[in-house]
């Protein structure tokens, strides 16, 4: 039955727009708790304004945990233009990730893994609440206004991203350019845990 729905998964996330996905073992996952402390020093913008970001997740300790619960890792990758990634489109085109993930989050939970569990790479709050003040999650407590949507994000939990490509067999390198006359592009990312 797991081959069926990976598989389901894999055909899925390509549907979805992803440009590139993987299933591999948790144990290719790598877990840096260095990683996470780059949120805090020097401090991310977007540190405590969001349910998704440090100091409200539970860190590279809770994600080891989870790792070790889960049977398989459905990675995803979206390659865009490198201006995409650096300019004013940055929060649209990470929305478009966190949307990717959460749906095949769901998708996966249809599937027979009901315990499945999405993360994205960013903050959620540039991409969903960029007008809102805060974090309703946050400063009270009524719930996610995008909670279909926004994804927890991979760099508070100290998930090495570059090492996760190279897991799934794609190049880690974020910028990549074939020749002058091309246009560089980059790559965001995000994972599934399948339990």
């Amino acid at each position: 039955m797991d081959d069926d729905a990976l598989t389901f998964l894999l055909a899925t996330a390509e549907q979805l727009g992803a440009t590139k996905a993987r299933i591999i073992s948790p144990d290719l996952v790598s877990v840096e708790d260095t990683l996470a402390d780059f949120c805090l020093h020097p401090q991310c913008p977007f540190w405590g304004q969001s349910l998704s970001c440090p100091p409200y997740v539970g860190g590279p300790e809770e994600f080891r945990r989870f790792l070790k619960e889960c049977r398989y890792v459905l990675v995803v990758r979206l390659e865009i233009q490198a201006c995409s990634l650096l300019g004013e489109e940055r929060p649209e085109v990470m929305r478009l990730l966190h949307e990717l993930v959460a749906a095949l989050e769901i998708k996966a939970r249809q599937n027979g893994f009901s315990n499945a569990a999405g993360f994205a790479g960013g903050s959620c709050k540039p991409c969903f609440c960029a007008d809102q003040p805060d974090c309703r999650a946050v400063t009270t407590i009524k719930k996610c206004r995008y909670p279909n949507q926004a994804r927890p994000s991979l760099s508070g939990y100290g998930v090495n991203v570059g090492k996760l490509m190279e897991s799934a067999g794609w190049s880690g390198d974020l910028f990549t350019q074939e020749n002058d006359e091309q246009e560089q592009f980059s790559w965001i990312a995000g994972l599934i845990l399948l339990s």
